[in-house]
């Protein structure tokens, strides 16, 4: 991603090639860090959806037992015989789990195991320890073990469509919602995500054991961490069951107003207005890149900024300074419109992906850390930035960027300042 490069407006619109007067919104922005959702919001939240709203069950079909012990069939899968250490091991978690046979249902369709129940056994392993705080509160009148058996197959079959390749869109529905919802939520993180489960994806096919399994499902959940598990728990929950309402209870997920105010601020539009006004949605992993497709009235009020009850600009967060902050570039841009005749903006701490992960949206898109400089001063610094300066940085592979950005906020703050009076007075050079 080019850094400080002067960047589309929030809805960049093109024409769709289906020819049918479309609009296509292409590479809906992921500069900014994701909503934090903490454990006692994460825990609130699901004991309210689990005992509240009712959880639709597929048919649970009773496991086949041998001596009062689940018994599963080691079969052939790809010329290579499955492990009895996994079905056994299975049955163990089950065992643990307080729900003995088939937990998790995988053998609705036969007492064999198949790459996707593989998968879905990987995504309960995963997600598992992030529920453990959640059970007791519920076992008394929900079966832990039934939610997360709806939860691993939600997951899976979401995860599934978006990664499918393009030109396959995620259409309107549930679907839509979810994928909206993700990239709200996660910001530049929202990739993340999706390579993780698509290493998921193709290793727990190739697992014979259980043990390989856990690992495949742990890897997956350090990847994107703690926070990021949760958000992908609590959206998948309210998918669960009436899919045709999540966007109505999507509202009630922790940070959702947070997320819904990002998605404003980077498109113009309400989270949910987009959602029920989307025909399509289209998530490239390769390219990096969210394509949103509306119909061509929602285009033009949203061009227009009276898309139906959509928000104003957010004004930003009032810092004790004085200063405006915003979570994402796109709602500074937003709020505070262009630099000026032959000016761009510039972010004095850069907009790096590593910088968003240490530091947050809030601390880099801000009035006090962006400021207008003439459009040729502009290109002159970021290309300092690019260049390997020995003198400076004492390394001679290291670009300036790269060894500014392990440094603090504050010295990248003074070295950021120096560097823009320093090439304006021509005692740094860059041509």
């Amino acid at each position: 991603m080019p850094h400080d490069s002067p960047e589309a407006e929030p809805l960049d619109a093109e024409a769709d090639d289906g020819g049918q007067g479309e609009a296509v919104f292409t590479k809906l922005p992921t500069d900014f860090a994701p909503v934090q959702v903490s454990d006692s919001e994460f825990t609130a939240a699901l004991t309210t959806f689990w005992l509240n709203a009712p959880l639709r069950v597929a048919t649970f079909r009773p496991p086949l037992h041998v001596g009062g012990r689940l018994a599963l069939v080691s079969v052939s899968l790809s010329g290579e015989a499955l492990s009895a250490d996994l079905a056994q091991s299975y049955g163990h978690y089950c065992e643990r789990c307080g729900t003995p046979g088939d937990c998790l249902t995988l053998f609705d369709d036969g007492p064999r195991f198949q790459d996707d129940d593989k998968r879905r056994l990987a995504v309960a392993l995963a997600v598992g320890p992030a529920l453990e705080g959640v059970n007791a509160e519920v076992r008394a009148m929900l079966d832990p073990t039934r939610v997360m058996m709806m939860l691993s197959i939600t997951i899976t079959v979401y995860m599934a469509l978006l990664l499918a390749p393009v030109p396959e869109p995620v259409t309107k529905g549930a679907t839509l919602v979810f994928s909206a919802a993700m990239w709200a939520y996660l910001g530049w993180e929202f990739f993340n995500l999706l390579k993780a489960y698509a290493e998921l994806y193709e290793d727990a096919p190739r697992a014979s054991t259980f043990a390989e399994l856990r690992q495949i499902g742990e890897r997956f959940g350090r990847v994107i961490g703690p926070n990021s598990v949760r958000i992908l728990v609590v959206v998948a929950t309210t998918a669960i069951g009436e899919t045709s309402a999540l966007a109505s209870k999507a509202p009630n997920l922790p940070g959702f107003a947070q997320a819904s105010e990002r998605f404003a601020a980077n498109t113009g539009l309400r989270l949910q207005d987009a959602v029920t006004g989307a025909e399509r949605v289209i998530v490239s992993v390769p390219e990096g890149t969210v394509r949103l497709v509306l119909a061509p009235q929602a285009v033009a009020m949203a061009a227009r900024g009276v898309a139906a009850g959509s928000p104003a600009p957010s004004r930003g967060r009032l810092l004790s300074n004085g200063h405006r902050a915003w979570g994402s570039y796109s709602g500074f841009k937003s709020a505070m419109g262009s630099a000026g005749l032959g000016k761009q903006w510039h972010h004095i701490v850069e907009q790096t992906p590593g910088n968003l992960r240490r530091f947050g949206g809030e601390a880099l898109h801000n009035t006090e850390n962006i400021t207008a400089l003439n459009a040729g001063l502009h290109t002159d610094v970021s290309a300092f930035y690019s260049s390997i300066r020995e003198g400076i940085t004492g390394s001679t592979t290291l670009t300036v960027r790269q060894w500014i950005g392990t440094q603090s906020y504050e010295t990248q703050r003074q070295f950021g300042l120096k560097a823009i009076e320093n090439i304006r007075r021509g005692i740094w050079r860059v041509r």
